[in-house]
């Protein structure tokens, strides 16, 4: 039978073309097989990377560095994991921009004093590359590990510690819901062979209602410490207007004092003379006060106190 096949492959009866075009296609598909097979051979990882070579799926126990190393293609594959810093985001950023709801949007929980909360965080992290052959095993490759495995914890430690604070507190001691959510990542990501390197929450997002709450809380605390600021600028004012008052009235008094010293009434009279422009009323009734009584002035010469010229 072959030797058939053979001799219709070599007779006359099959065309020329039709015997280069079948040559051709076999030549391209060898050609390609060749290709698959030298380029399946060989690969490399990169610098911050290490892989893990599967026979069949069973893994290796070698832990590949990076550079250039070989396989045999079809029957080996290579996972690659990244000890690098990976940065996990929860935040409404997405939800902003698409209007869609998402896995990655801020994440939602209650307050102890049952207040809607939105909590948007950032988590970096690492593995360490003993723990990389450990990790596929358990949880697959880093896609996996990450989505099925870290983030899920992550969402449990910041529901859970935002629930014991009461909403107003969750901004008062951020540091402090930072520092107590730290402490549990660090466990549950070491329990699950990650190493956390920051934890750090953006900010809390409340209802609408609850937002305008606080607002018009600041504003009233703002006008009240403006009251208090005011009072206090009254209280200071009044203080020194009494201390003013107070002092013009020792001085009165010792004005007062000075004049008895100085003979009374009569020491009036001499200032009063000693000040006069020599300028007299043209007219005065007959009850009036005279300005000046030059009876009651002791050793005043009437010639020498009224020395004046009325114009008429």
């Amino acid at each position: 039978m072959a030797k058939k096949r053979y001799r219709f492959w070599k007779s006359d009866s099959m065309p020329h073309e039709v015997k280069m075009v079948i040559t051709g296609i076999i030549a391209f598909i060898c050609l390609v097989i060749f290709f698959i097979l030298l380029f399946g051979a060989w690969y490399t990882v990169d610098a911050g990377d290490r892989a893990i070579t599967l026979t069949f799926g069973k893994a290796s126990q070698e832990i590949m560095q990076p550079g250039l190393h070989f396989k045999i293609p079809i029957i080996q594959s290579v996972i690659v994991y990244s000890i690098r810093t990976q940065t996990i985001k929860f935040d409404n950023i997405n939800n902003a921009v698409t209007a869609t709801p998402n896995e990655y949007d801020a994440l939602s929980s209650a307050s102890k004093d049952l207040q809607n909360v939105n909590t948007a965080v950032i988590i970096n992290y690492h593995i360490n590359e003993k723990d990389v052959l450990n990790i596929y095993q358990q949880y697959g490759d880093s896609h996996t590990y990450q989505v099925n495995i870290l983030e899920p914890i992550i969402r449990n430690v910041v529901k859970a510690t935002t629930a014991h604070y009461n909403a107003q507190d969750l901004v008062d001691n951020r540091s402090e819901v930072v520092t107590e959510a730290t402490n549990i990542l660090n466990s549950e990501f070491a329990g699950k062979n990650a190493v956390l390197d920051n934890f750090n929450i953006v900010n809390f997002l409340y209802s609408p209602e609850y937002t305008a709450a606080i607002e018009q809380k600041a504003v009233q605390t703002q006008l009240l410490q403006k009251s208090q600021i005011e009072l206090e600028t009254t209280k200071v004012q009044a203080q020194q207007r009494v201390a003013q008052a107070t002092g013009e009235s020792e001085a009165i008094k010792a004005q007062i004092s000075a004049i008895a010293a100085q003979g009374g009434s009569n020491y009036l009279q001499m200032l009063a003379i000693n000040r006069w422009q020599g300028n007299v009323p043209l007219v005065v009734g007959g009850n009036s006060v005279p300005f000046i009584n030059l009876n009651s002035i002791a050793g005043v010469g009437v010639s020498a106190v009224v020395n004046t010229n009325i114009t008429k």
